[in-house]
């Protein structure tokens, strides 16, 4: 498995664990620096780094429990 993904897969990873966000709101959220899991920056479209590890790790420790979706991972 890729050690990155894309903002749409993240997007379906939260919606998996019952977390409704959009694609935009999710972009802006990472450009903004709220996720210690991804960066991006704003161009016509954003370009985005997303660790897939990282947002795992992330979901199950605010969420405190295993995450659902991972076995993408």
């Amino acid at each position: 498995m890729a050690p990155t993904m894309t903002l749409h897969e993240c997007c379906e990873l939260m919606r998996a664990n019952e977390i409704k966000i959009s694609e935009p709101i999710l972009g802006q959220m990472i450009e903004e620096g709220k996720f210690p899991f991804a960066v991006g920056v704003r161009r016509k479209e954003g370009a985005y780094i997303i660790f897939r590890s990282g947002a795992v790790r992330w979901l199950e420790e605010m969420l405190g429990t295993e995450c659902a979706g991972k076995e993408s991972e």
